[in-house]
């Protein structure tokens, strides 16, 4: 950061920051703290103004507008600039170019994109590429750091540009509420008191069991790591997604409840093991206004799922889910903490695979293609966010329930991670269609029942 730049503010990290901070420092893979999400627009965008409206955003909010220092301090702080550099901006016209073509290029573009580092000092800590694909049609493409803005951000933010970009062409001022300071986020999280959260964790991970590795003969690759993740999706139907829906809304079950005890129980029998840890995002803001709040909350914790065969599938996930409302209040604890709670040897994971759950708030129509802003329409085309483990999935509620699973190369072979969604998805559909069969039944075709404490 350099001396000429306006500093309006500064303070220390928040926990969720300093978690990421540390592998961030880590330049042999730049994209590992990245965020890379797609939306396709439809309509006459005027890209200047669209432009501009980003720009107010980033003004609005002070986490988008700070740098981190590391260097010349004894903790690292967050810096607060006054007027942040408008953010870079790739622009593109594909109009002329075939649609293979297209694919291609664009897969070459995002890929490259990744492995393009921020400088940290220096803010915004966003980019963006606006990719012309017809009359009509563009593809946005935004990249940001996990250090200003998480998962639930992105939503509230693209309404605001939407919001901002409406009103810039009807000569009006937007009308948006002053943003929450991230800062007291960060002051309130600092401040809280950790030995209740260490009692808990001490004791819910104690005797925590080693689960045997997702694929029993690694694969052997070799690559850049900001080449090593790949991709797998599926989608159940749409009358599998309503039926798990109806049965869910019978049960008082929560999807992500549904979610995290058939992904244990899958893995449980892959394992041989009726104890499993999973990883699970977290939002990290109570109900309220924290909702509303822009910057990195989101949060990654454990679950243990203690598998129950005898039980009814119901019963064992209402068991579940209310063991989770327990942890709740302690789930804003970074990993690495947590990790050093559990009293696991060096080098051994607490946890390979984790569950990520697309639960921010938005407006149904602005991710389907109906919302009006301006005759603009916004879908959700595909996100990408790089992990320290081996295994991802991202859960996407919809009319057809999405599961899109990001996986390490180094660790999966990608026909294991086709039979692990596919699967998923098959416990999903026994869940839906008779939560009274016992855990016992709930598995794959052909596979062992696993053994139990």
């Amino acid at each position: 950061m350099t001396s000429s730049v306006d500093v309006r503010d500064g303070y220390p990290l928040s926990p969720v920051q300093r978690g990421i901070l540390h592998p961030a420092s880590d330049e042999a893979d730049p994209a590992r703290d990245l965020e890379q999400v797609r939306l396709v627009i439809r309509g006459r965008l005027r890209v200047a103004e669209f432009q501009q409206a980003w720009q107010r955003v980033i003004a609005r909010h002070e986490v988008l507008r700070t740098g981190f220092v590391r260097h010349g301090t004894e903790e690292p702080v967050q810096v607060v600039v006054a007027e942040p550099p408008a953010p870079e901006w790739h622009l593109d016209d594909l109009r002329t170019i075939r649609a293979c073509q297209r694919r291609r290029g664009l897969a070459e573009f995002l890929a490259a994109d990744r492995v393009r580092s921020f400088t940290l000092e220096d803010p915004p800590l966003s980019r963006f590429a606006l990719l012309r694909v017809s009359e009509t049609e563009h593809l946005l493409v935004w990249t940001a750091h996990h250090l200003v803005v998480d998962g639930w951000s992105l939503p509230i933010l693209l309404r605001e540009a939407l919001t901002e970009y409406r009103a810039a062409f009807e000569g009006r001022d937007a009308p948006l509420p002053a943003p929450a300071p991230f800062r007291d986020h960060a002051a309130w999280a600092a401040a809280r008191d950790l030995a209740e959260a260490e009692d808990f964790w001490r004791a819910e991970l104690s005797d925590r069991p080693v689960c045997g590795p997702l694929q029993s003969d690694p694969p052997d690759w070799q690559g850049e790591p900001a080449d090593a993740f790949d991709e797998y999706s599926l989608e159940l139907t749409s009358e599998d997604t309503y039926l798990l829906h109806e049965t869910i809304g019978q049960q008082r079950i929560a999807l992500e409840t549904v979610l995290q005890g058939c992904w244990a129980r899958l893995l449980s029998t892959r394992a041989g093991t009726g104890d499993v840890v999973i990883g699970s995002t977290v939002a990290g803001r109570a109900a309220g206004t924290a909702e509303a709040l822009v910057g990195p909350l989101t949060n990654t914790v454990p679950v243990r799922v203690r598998i129950r065969p005898d039980q009814p599938v119901g019963v064992w996930l209402r068991g579940l889910q209310a063991r989770q409302a327990l942890a709740r209040p302690f789930d804003h604890v970074p990993p690495a903490l947590v990790r050093s709670w559990a009293g696991l040897p060096a080098g051994v994971p607490l946890f390979d695979t984790v569950l990520d759950f697309e639960t921010y708030p938005m407006d149904n129509d602005l991710f389907t293609g109906t919302a009006d802003a301006s005759n603009l329409s916004v879908r959700f085309d595909g996100r990408w966010s790089a992990s320290h483990h081996p295994f991802n999935l991202l859960v996407v509620p919809g009319e057809r329930l999405g599961l899109h699973a990001r996986y390490d190369l180094r660790h999966l072979a990608p026909e294991t991670v086709e039979s692990l969604v596919t699967d998923l998805a098959l416990l999903l559909s026994l869940v839906a269609t008779d939560p009274d069969r016992p855990v016992s039944a709930l598995r794959p075709p052909d596979d062992e029942p696993p053994a139990t404490d």
